[in-house]
């Protein structure tokens, strides 16, 4: 008997191959119909056939899909008896509008070059032979090309570009891989490629390149060059990797003093020349999203110096055509490979912005527009587990699924630092790329350009805006000045509830107030965040049972005399916490390291001035704990970089726990005060290392003795830790081991950053669940 089904699939279906999937698959089970992409994002499939025919075909739709398509949800609908054949044969027609519908967020992330693509590319017998732009339904650009759904070429960059013949006739053949393959092209229809100076002016290739600008600029890195490379997300600065002057030049230019730059090593074996790496890391540096894995130096280690000055690289393998061409030009095995920008501000993917960049010595163009700018992702293996850093290319702009419903739409903004923005609308969270920290107004008009594309692309306007506590950054004057746009109301979040938060997500055995699933205490660890008491947390143990989030441990409150400089000097936390110890010598030692601060002495008289009065702020941060002690041990006298002290006395605790300190905790705190006295009084007699490393034995143990005890009392079996210490990988082991040595389940963030970075899918979850007006279960 013939029979008619319509099957509506969501999830990650759009750009991905699945409609030339879905064709041969009909054709194999001599099905009729169509198939097409939907303007919600969604993809539909009508068939007719007869019944068993079709039962296989669901069977096959279910079981072997293509390794990139991600199924949410597929809504099966059988016709009420039979039907009469109104189809002549499976086709793919035409996609379907999405101006009436809110869009489901099925953009993909932008992919990895495919080994079938790679295979093309130096074979000298295709037609794609050395093209830089190369790709198929199964790699290549997608979030950073598009401007609207549903993804068809029309609707991206590449609308720019019509094909040629043999493109056009792949492009319409469903047995080709290419087949509906949005970015195809070729050496003939396809963006052109370009070398020009820092003025602007065309480079025409030596004889000995063939006319091949990419030869050019591989000769010209080699020489000691900086290239500025223009790639499917943004531009990248391009320079040896072995080459001191070349990479002074370009830190200097970025005004990136010492934060570790990125580096893109030729294959595998070239990552091992200089790190080392496990199992888990290699498979995520050879996966579709190719990040940025942070590795630990091999003892081997042969790049400059100058690339990082921690005991760790972050190592990226080539993912596009343009980067393989580069290598198979090169001798060099290692590239350092950065964002175009000045430090800490969005990534250049203009052209004319690219040429005001002054320290570049040429730049390297295709003709093709950027719609979405996206940094690298970065990820580190922590407690044998990977943990997304920054959540850019690769991941972006694929959702997050959660276990509520929201009926409205809510638009998170993050806080100040590590900046992205998410929209959770339904049951998913969608988060843009990293969008950098807010310091400049650069930054700011990225973000509200996000805010408004992000808007657009899916289809969505906001009904509550979601801001960070703090009343004086510029997300929160957003948030307000969205709010009035939009007519919508704001709620602003707490920094550590929004990390705490995360875990939530991550997590779908934690307590949120149903039945038969238990609360979980969350210990949350960063730099800083504004709290309820308008001082500055960062050390924090909550307990979380159901919306409810109460705050039942936290370290010693320090005096942070100067407000954010205690950040940037060190030797201001050292003076606010030892300033009224009892232990000997404290004034001498602060006066004989005031050389460390702008204006020394005097200074220094300031500061000490300013404690006896009490006139300061008090925090509990963890980063600022280990800022001090850094400082102490001579790691670190002033801060290049958000969290570098605290890094770089990580990098140095290679010793052993000589202290041997059991945790002071006193009505529920930690005393820090404690652990910086004793570093004080042992700095001569035990190495920095040792010591370094007694440092983070005792906070991971008093950090988890905090938790422990309130999950004892309050029958809780999991504890998680999230903030940006939760990165760290001596700590979080510790509390990882106390936690399971005492019979707990312990948690930390995977699929969303730890950081700030993930600060905004948090806001928009504990928004979520905070109102019942907006969700349900």
């Amino acid at each position: 008997m013939h029979m008619r089904y319509t099957i509506t699939i969501h999830g990650r279906v759009q750009g991905v191959g699945f409609r030339p999937f879905v064709y041969r698959l009909a054709i194999a089970n001599n099905l009729k119909g169509y198939v097409r992409n939907m303007g919600d994002g969604s993809v539909e499939i009508v068939v007719e056939g007869y019944e068993h025919d079709i039962e296989g075909f669901i069977h096959a739709l279910r079981h072997d899909k293509p390794p990139l398509v991600v199924y949410e949800h597929i809504d099966v609908k059988k016709g009420e008896g039979s039907c009469e054949t109104e189809f002549a044969n499976f086709s793919i027609i035409g996609s379907a509008d999405a101006s009436s519908s809110t869009v489901e967020p099925s953009i993909p992330p932008d992919i990895a070059i495919c080994d079938e693509c790679l295979h093309e590319l130096f074979n000298i017998h295709d037609r794609r032979h050395g093209y830089f732009f190369i790709t198929c339904t199964n790699c290549g650009p997608r979030f950073t090309m598009v401007r609207a759904l549903p993804y068809d070429r029309a609707n991206t960059s590449m609308a720019e570009f019509p094909l040629c013949n043999e493109c056009l006739k792949e492009y319409r053949d469903p047995l080709n891989r290419r087949f509906h393959n949005e970015s195809i092209a070729c050496h003939e229809c396809g963006p052109r490629l370009y070398l020009v100076d820092n003025n602007g002016r065309r480079v025409v290739a030596a004889e000995g390149d063939d006319g091949n600008p990419i030869a050019t600029a591989a000769r010209l890195i080699e020489q000691g060059c900086i290239i500025a490379v223009k790639g499917i997300g943004g531009f990248h600065l391009i320079t040896s990797a072995y080459d001191d002057d070349a990479i002074s030049r370009l830190r200097k230019g970025k005004r990136r003093e010492s934060k570790p730059l990125a580096v893109m090593a030729r294959s595998i074996d070239a990552v091992r020349e200089f790190a080392v790496m496990d199992e888990v890391e290699e498979s995520i540096l050879r996966s579709y999203a190719r990040p940025i894995m942070l590795l630990r130096k091999g003892s081997n280690y042969n790049l400059s110096p100058l690339v990082s000055n921690l005991d760790t690289v972050g190592v990226m393998l080539p993912y596009t055509a343009l980067n393989h061409l580069i290598f198979n030009m090169l001798n060099l095995n290692a590239l350092v490979v950065t964002s175009a920008n000045v430090s800490d501000e969005p990534i250049i993917a203009d052209d004319d912005e690219a040429l005001m960049l002054g320290f570049v010595d040429y730049l390297l163009i295709h003709n093709r527009r950027i719609i979405n700018p996206c940094d690298d992702s970065v990820v580190i293996v922590n407690s044998c587990s990977p943990m997304i850093v920054r959540r850019a290319r690769g991941y972006v702009p694929s959702p997050i699924n959660i276990d509520v419903y929201s009926s409205r739409c809510i638009l998170a903004l993050g806080a100040h630092l590590n900046v992205t923005i998410s929209i959770l609308f339904k049951d998913k969270i969608v988060a843009s790329q990293h969008l950098g920290d807010m310091d400049s107004l650069k930054a700011y008009t990225n973000l509200c350009n996000t805010v408004e594309r992000f808007c657009r692309m899916l289809n969505v306007r906001p009904d509550v805006v979601v801001c960070d506590l703090h009343p004086s950054i510029p997300t929160t004057n957003l948030a307000y000045t969205i709010a009035r746009e939009y007519g919508c109301s704001v709620k602003r979040v707490q920094h550590h509830h929004a990390h705490a938060s995360t875990l939530l997500i991550e997590d779908k055995k934690v307590n949120m107030g149903r039945e038969g699933r238990r609360g979980m205490v969350c210990i949350v660890c960063d730099g800083n965040g504004y709290g309820y008491d308008g001082n500055v947390w960062g050390g924090e143990v909550f307990l979380i049972d159901g919306s409810r989030y109460e705050r039942v441990a936290h370290l010693m409150e320090q005096p942070m005399i100067g407000g954010d400089l205690a950040a940037y000097y060190p030797l201001r936390m050292v003076a606010g916490i030892l300033y009224s110890s009892s232990v000997d010598g404290v004034e001498d030692y602060l006066y004989s390291r005031a050389y460390t601060l702008p204006y020394g002495r005097a200074e220094m008289d300031a500061i000490l001035d300013v404690a006896r009065k009490g006139r300061y702020i008090k925090t509990t941060s963890t980063g600022r704990i280990l800022d001090a002690i850094s400082f102490l041990l001579g790691v670190a006298d002033r801060r290049g970089y958000e969290g570098e002290p605290a890094m770089l006395l990580e990098s140095v605790a290679y010793g052993d726990d000589v202290l041997k300190l059991e945790p002071r905790v006193i009505d529920s705190t930690l005393d820090t005060r404690y652990l910086i006295e004793e570093i004080f009084c042992s700095m001569k007699r035990f190495h920095a290392r040792d010591l370094a490393y007694s440092a983070h034995v005792y906070m991971a143990k008093g950090l988890a003795t905090l938790a422990l005890d309130n999950a004892m009392r309050h029958g809780i079996d999991t504890i998680g830790i999230s903030g940006g210490v939760a990165y760290n990988r001596i700590i979080t082991p510790l509390i990882k081991r106390y936690v399971e040595e005492h019979g707990l389940r312990f948690i930390h963030n995977s699929i969303i950053p730890a950081g700030d970075a993930g600060l905004s899918i948090g806001q928009a979850y504990h928004a979520c669940i905070n109102d019942a007006s907006l969700s349900s279960n």
